[in-house]
């Protein structure tokens, strides 16, 4: 099957390949095909809401039939979710068996016992950075010029698009809040994607914007006021209930994988997860005030 096609009957060919494994009833022999048997015939790939659904299902596609290709018995279908404290939620409950976690989350999730399996890496590197830009047209500067402005944002739990812009600001002498409080400083408008906040800030909706560096503006009239320092990309990770031998395999398989398969990606590889790239984005995660509870309140009050 070429890939583009296939990258057009993901969802489709998932429900139909587990109704053929799993409409007998039969249970998956766990000996020969251990992967298939913990997954029940289907892996649910959790992704998180920093793109719309339909470019996410695009960029996955290709993983996705890589790890099909590599388990017998085995569909993968990505499953969008609403906000970042939800994919977490998501993964942690076995809602979905994989999970592609921001930094943030992922270190927050460690001590829950969630599974690494690799670390997106883009552009050979294994971090980025957010940037905080507004329109030439404005009389903004520098990030001193944002007192008193509205700034659009992705998501309060996001690191690129909420968490590390804030601690940016807050680093430069604006009292940029937390995830609980309000910034005393300037407004959030939280656009809910990164491309949504770009979008926002071209339009004019907002005084300045802050995005991944993933995230390229159609508007050449975007200029940059700050960037932050690096952060490490999303982790994957498995269900803290995964048998060992099914984390291993899970984990060579995916950081396999080829590049052919991750054209249609803004992640050109899968490298091996470093816990030493998280402390720090641990540390600034505690200083703007998430942790575990914070989340729970957020999925509680969605």
């Amino acid at each position: 099957m070429d890939r583009r096609t296939y990258l057009g009957t993901v969802a489709a060919g998932a429900v139909a390949g587990v109704a053929g494994c799993l409409g007998t009833g039969e249970e998956i022999d766990a000996d020969e095909y251990p992967v298939a048997a913990w997954a029940d015939g289907e892996i649910e790939f959790g992704l998180p809401p920093f793109q719309d659904a339909e470019e996410l299902q695009r960029n996955y596609g290709g993983t996705f039939e890589w790890l099909e290709e590599g388990f017998d018995e085995l569909t993968v279908e990505g499953t969008p979710t609403t906000d970042y404290s939800a994919v977490v939620e998501s993964v942690l409950q076995g809602h979905t068996e994989i999970a592609n976690l921001s930094p943030i989350i992922f270190s927050l999730a460690m001590d829950d016992g969630v599974h690494p399996l690799a670390i997106n890496w883009s552009h050979g590197s294994d971090a980025y950075h957010t940037y905080i830009a507004t329109r030439a047209e404005t009389d903004i500067e520098t990030v001193d010029d944002l007192e008193g402005k509205t700034i659009g944002m992705v998501d309060p739990f996001s690191a690129s698009g909420g968490i590390f812009p804030r601690y940016t600001l807050s680093e430069a002498g604006l009292d940029a809040g937390t995830v609980e409080t309000e910034p005393d400083d300037f407004d959030i408008d939280w656009a809910g994607g990164h491309d949504a906040a770009l979008r926002v800030l071209e339009e004019g909706h907002v005084d300045a914007a802050a995005y991944g560096d993933f995230q390229h503006p159609d508007d050449d009239d975007i200029v940059k006021i700050a960037e932050s320092d690096p952060i490490p990309f999303d982790v994957v990770t498995a269900t803290p209930d995964t048998p060992d031998d099914v984390v291993e395999a899970l984990r060579e398989r995916i950081q396999a994988t080829p590049d052919e398969y991750l054209e249609e990606h803004r992640v050109d590889q899968y490298g091996e997860y470093d816990a030493s790239l998280y402390e720090q984005v641990r540390e600034i995660a505690e200083e703007m005030g998430v942790d575990v509870e914070t989340l729970d309140e957020a999925e509680g009050d969605d």
